[in-house]
């Protein structure tokens, strides 16, 4: 009895802490080859992400975009956002997010319309990002 108790105590937390119109990061390890964990984009987190993501991004200009290591987030704004950097054309709708250890962040954006993808390098630590926003199993 007081097994179930606690599951049902635990899964009413669980619900409470998730909003459903909440947007949700899935965390994709590499060298996994799977997504590990999802967790919900929370204020800080998208702020974070949004921080690194406006950090003074250059197009990238490499013709591989295969990490070897480290995770790769992928998030769909519920609302699209907009960016500062002027190199961001359009609301960004959705992200993917390439933290490899040692290398600079890269990002794949897409936009809300028709205006396509874009791939940017961000100025950023990603062992930092990962420090800062995400626990890992």
């Amino acid at each position: 009895m007081f097994l179930k108790m606690i599951s049902i105590v635990l899964i009413t937390l669980n619900l409470n802490l998730y909003k459903p119109d909440q947007s949700l990061v899935q965390i994709f390890d590499v060298q996994q080859e799977k997504v590990v964990k999802q967790i919900p984009l929370t204020d800080g987190l998208e702020k974070s992400f949004i921080g690194l993501l406006d950090s003074s991004p250059k197009m990238y200009g490499g013709m591989d975009m295969n990490p070897k290591s480290g995770l790769i987030l992928h998030v769909e704004f519920k609302n699209p956002i907009k960016l500062t950097s002027a190199v961001y054309t359009d609301l960004v709708k959705e992200a993917y997010l390439f933290l490899e250890p040692g290398e600079q962040p890269k990002s794949l954006i897409y936009y809300n319309t028709q205006r396509g993808v874009i791939v940017v390098v961000l100025k950023g630590d990603s062992d930092q990002f990962i420090k800062s926003n995400l626990v890992i199993p």
